[in-house]
């Protein structure tokens, strides 16, 4: 009996760590994003805060605390209903959503080259949600359900791998249209819960001319996506339009040294580096905070990967560790993809850092990701329920 009470207390332990790892994310998010997105001219009228992308993300990190306490406390089982139920499942429906807000997103003329967004609402409070963004989490944890409720049945190629395939692939075709940093994340981590499901691993050999000609539809035929490709390659040549952002991010992360130049002291943000509050906020910190603001960031990060290693060692069934690592594994390669990207160790794609980066949607629709990562970790061990379950 004692035993069982000592593992209660980990768990909750476990969860109440996950939530402090990403609440101390969060909050050096706001932070950073209202240091790079402050401006001496600017003038701020706190009266309508909504307009302004550094007071709308402050305003988001109650949100996020909100919705992360809220689905904590929801058994991630209810996400799907087993047996003969699992296509009515919640996940299942989301999933459709999903698909019919990716494609609907394509014919909507949003006034610009890049169609990734669909306003909701008018005026000054008005929404845009990134169906992608919605997409990339459902997919994920879709995958993980779908193979926990198929079990041994996924090393059957038809009836098992084929049927979750072709989802990833229409979903990864459909976001690489407009978004291909998402799209490459998406499919990646899919194989990886696919492999984890216990998948034969030659089958993923019919994804080989897949990925093989989206590479050349979505990146070699797209004369934008293809220079940053030649441009990652030649990064000295500064004469290349395309290097601009990565090589004025370099320089910030190694201007600030070993403390940084000051909080709210940086210079890049002024109108030298675009993007300063979403993808390339990390050079933001390296200017302003130095090598220890970058390792904090990287640290927080391991921390939460190390966190999610605990909790999928210790879910109580097939269904929390498939999704722990779905979860997880998606927020730890979202983020190596953009430290890679502001770093200039990868070529420059447009992918937030999770909790950091400015956002509205994608990060209450992450949020509500990790909180599904909090019930696992909540959850019974080796049959002990928690006392709020």
């Amino acid at each position: 009996m004692d035993r069982q009470l000592e593992q209660v207390e980990e768990n909750s332990q476990l969860g109440s760590w996950l939530v402090l790892i990403i609440s101390a994310l969060l909050c050096l998010g706001a932070l950073m994003v209202v240091s790079a997105g402050a401006r001496v001219d600017q003038q701020v009228d706190i009266k309508h805060f909504w307009r302004y992308t550094t007071l709308r993300r402050v305003a988001f990190v109650p949100v996020v605390w909100i919705v992360l306490a809220i689905v904590g406390r929801c058994n991630y089982r209810r996400w799907v209903v087993y047996e003969k139920h699992f296509w009515l499942s919640p996940l299942v429906l989301l999933m459709a959503i999903s698909l019919a807000l990716l494609v609907l997103v394509l014919t909507v003329d949003t006034g610009n080259s890049a169609r990734r967004w669909l306003k909701v609402g008018s005026g000054e409070y008005g929404l845009q949600i990134q169906p992608s963004e919605l997409a990339k989490w459902v997919t994920v944890m879709f995958l993980a359900a779908y193979a926990a409720h198929k079990g041994q049945a996924m090393r059957r190629f038809t009836t098992g791998f084929l049927p979750a395939c072709i989802v990833l692939m229409v979903v990864v075709a459909l976001i690489g249209k407009e978004d291909f940093g998402t799209a490459a994340l998406v499919g990646a981590m899919g194989v990886v819960v696919l492999l984890a499901s216990g998948t034969r691993w030659w089958y993923m050999l019919v994804l080989i001319p897949a990925a093989a000609l989206a590479f050349y539809v979505l990146v070699y035929c797209v004369d934008y996506r293809w220079a940053r490709v030649l441009a990652y390659f030649d990064q000295g040549d500064a004469s290349q339009d395309v290097n601009y952002q990565a090589q004025q991010s370099i320089m910030s992360i190694g201007s600030g040294g070993i403390w940084g130049c000051g909080l709210g002291r940086g210079t890049v943000k002024l109108g030298y580096l675009p993007e300063d509050t979403t993808d390339f906020v990390f050079a933001v910190i390296g200017e302003e905070l130095g090598f220890a603001g970058c390792a904090m960031v990287i640290a927080l990060f391991v921390a939460l990967l190390v966190c999610t290693m605990m909790i999928i060692r210790r879910a109580p069934d097939r269904m929390g560790k498939l999704l722990g690592l779905a979860i997880g594994g998606t927020i730890g390669a979202q983020a190596l993809m953009n430290l890679l990207v502001v770093t200039g160790m990868a070529p420059t794609k447009g992918i937030a850092l999770p909790f950091v980066s400015a956002g509205g949607s994608g990060l209450v629709i992450t949020a509500v990701a990790a909180g599904v990562l909090v019930n696992i970790a909540r959850q019974k061990t080796q049959g002990v329920a928690l006392p709020n379950h």
